[in-house]
């Protein structure tokens, strides 16, 4: 039987995703992870780069799950996280400016900005970089690694805000051959099982420029996480202090990284696009 489900289309930073209210409607998870790529399909379906789903959650105030757009769920997305805070406020599935959420990479607080009774960016606190078994060494939160290319070695850092990330540091020059980056790490044994790569530009020790390209997705013009792991691995090498504007294609996100209890702190914008109804 066809049923019909609203959702709401949310971006952070242009980073955008089809939203679901998974607690006042009855919804499969698995049927609608069945059909996420058809739903983000930019030409056949409603376009996006990912599907969030707002669950209830048995020790937290939400539950928070999502899909990539071709069908991969990853364990977190720092942007989609910002979209799901703003989806739930807007739609009174919370009624506090701070609250916690269950995501696959364990428990995010995020914390309001509204004037005016609107959501103006959303703070949200990541918690610490974690190690990832399959990629990095234990008790290693950054892991150094030589990437080979065109001639040239670079130094690559993998970090884990819940989900692996390869951040190499260059030239802004330089960032037209994520392309081929991409290509190079998905053709590397090490990174069988797929990894976000951000290519970052140290501009001064507060500022950067980056360009992404996500695990099950590919080039998005924004990735939260991928700036907090740039951060991370700035600091870690030297290259930035611990509160940094990282300028994205869609936009800026400001990362902190607290010296005090460790936790990453991401603050950033998230818009609501519009509303609409789909049959699946």
């Amino acid at each position: 039987m066809k049923q019909t489900y609203h959702f709401s289309k949310y971006h952070g930073l242009g980073n955008d995703f089809i939203i679901f209210d998974g607690i006042n409607q009855r919804i499969n998870v698995d049927e609608l992870a069945g059909i996420s790529a058809q739903l983000c399909h930019r030409h056949y379906g409603i376009g996006a780069d990912g599907v969030i789903i707002v669950l209830e959650s048995s020790h937290c105030d939400l539950k928070m799950k999502i899909f990539n757009s071709d069908g991969t769920c990853p364990e977190m997305c720092g942007n989609g996280l910002r979209c799901f805070s703003s989806f739930s406020y807007d739609h009174k599935l919370i009624e506090t400016d701070v609250f916690s959420v269950e995501t696959d990479a364990g428990k995010m607080v995020p914390a309001l900005l509204i004037k005016e009774g609107v959501v103006g960016a959303v703070e949200i606190d990541m918690g610490e970089p974690q190690v990832d078994d399959l990629y990095m060494k234990a008790a290693n939160i950054v892991q150094a690694i030589p990437i080979q290319f065109k001639d040239k070695t670079y130094e690559g850092f993998i970090v884990s805000m819940g989900n692996p990330h390869l951040v190499i540091f260059l030239n802004s020059d330089d960032h037209h051959s994520l392309d081929e980056f991409a290509q190079l790490v998905a053709d590397n044994p090490l990174f069988k099982n797929g990894i976000n790569i951000e290519l970052v530009d140290v501009k001064s020790k507060n500022e950067g420029k980056m360009v992404v390209w996500e695990r099950g997705v590919g080039k998005t013009l924004a990735c939260g996480t991928g700036a907090c792991a740039a951060v991370v691995a700035g600091v870690h090498s030297g290259k930035f202090d611990r509160k940094v504007t990282i300028e994205q294609p869609g936009g800026n996100l400001l990362i902190e990284w607290q010296e005090s209890d460790r936790h990453v702190i991401k603050t950033g914008p998230a818009t609501h696009v519009y509303d609409g109804h789909v049959m699946l």
